[in-house]
């Protein structure tokens, strides 16, 4: 019999976006909002550092199209590869709230960190 094994999630973590005030940051279920992106794991900072660059992305589409954006949140989950080396294997960035399309492709495809998360790192 063949063991089967499950990867470890991570998450959630919400940023919590209001026109009336600044971004908002939630780690956990039913946390309680903060004015900080939670700091206590890093894979949990990684995983809001994601969702706040795509808000803010939202921000420079948004201020282009002359378009007011209205409450919404970005709730992340991860999932840790199975395999060597420890890494995320996946993240799912869940919009909470109405967006269009078009913005948030948009958002997707200029979000710095999102991008990053491709590139080479190296120690020196």
């Amino acid at each position: 019999m063949a063991l089967k094994l499950r990867p470890k999630r991570f998450g959630p973590v919400s940023v919590l976006f209001n026109p009336e005030g600044p971004v908002r940051f939630v780690s956990g279920e039913g946390g309680e909002p903060l004015p900080h992106p939670p700091y206590d794991k890093p894979v949990l900072t990684l995983m809001a550092s994601v969702a706040h660059c795509l808000v803010e992305s939202l921000r420079i589409v948004a201020k282009r199209d002359e378009v007011a954006l209205p409450a919404y949140a970005i709730t992340v989950t991860a999932e840790k590869a199975i395999d060597e080396p420890g890494r995320l294997q996946s993240m799912v960035c869940r919009i909470e709230g109405y967006l269009p399309e078009e913005m948030l492709r948009e958002a997707k495809s200029m979000c710095t960190v999102s991008n990053t998360l491709n590139c080479k790192i190296t120690l020196e």
